[in-house]
């Protein structure tokens, strides 16, 4: 199963959680900035979802995505659902935790998650944001040493994404 396989799965996963098993709306406008070294795929992946997703050339991709926060669950919720769900249900190991922004000062909880695949160790970090009416995840994920050596732009990309 290629990266972004097994990273569309990781997603529609997250997805899953963060509605709580409700409907899922249409996605909700953000801006996000594709980071140097990644490749905006808007134009292959165009299918009506208002999904963002960028790739580098060696396969460490990132994703947007936005649902209705209904029903309404707080943040913290939210991050212990999918942590619970990615850790018991799929055996991925959590590596740290902590607290981000979006460009516009919204804060957001950002889990990095460790998984062996068959080529080798993989990361996933996720960042979780919400208010009373949406919530926005923006998740990068690829072979460990890929993504570690992808860090800055990982960031820069969570750090200029904003929430609409």
């Amino acid at each position: 199963m290629s990266t972004f396989t097994r990273f569309a799965a990781h997603l529609r996963l997250a997805a899953l959680v963060a509605v709580a098993a409700a409907a899922v709306g249409c996605g909700h406008p953000y801006e996000v900035a594709t980071p140097d070294g990644f490749v905006d795929l808007e134009d292959r992946y165009d299918d009506g979802d208002e999904e963002y997703r960028a790739t580098t050339a060696d396969g460490v991709v990132i994703g947007v995505r936005a649902w209705d926060n209904e029903p309404y669950a707080e943040r913290s919720f939210l991050v212990r659902a999918i942590e619970n769900q990615l850790r018991l249900g799929r055996g991925y190991a959590l590596l740290a935790t902590k607290e981000v922004a979006a460009k516009n000062g919204m804060k957001g909880t950002q889990l990095r998650f460790g998984h062996d695949e068959m080529t080798g160790p993989h990361l996933y970090v996720l960042t979780v944001f919400t208010d009373e009416d949406h919530v926005w995840l923006h998740e990068a994920a690829g072979k460990k040493e890929l993504v570690e050596k992808a860090e800055a732009s990982i960031a820069w990309s969570v750090s200029q994404f904003e929430p609409e």
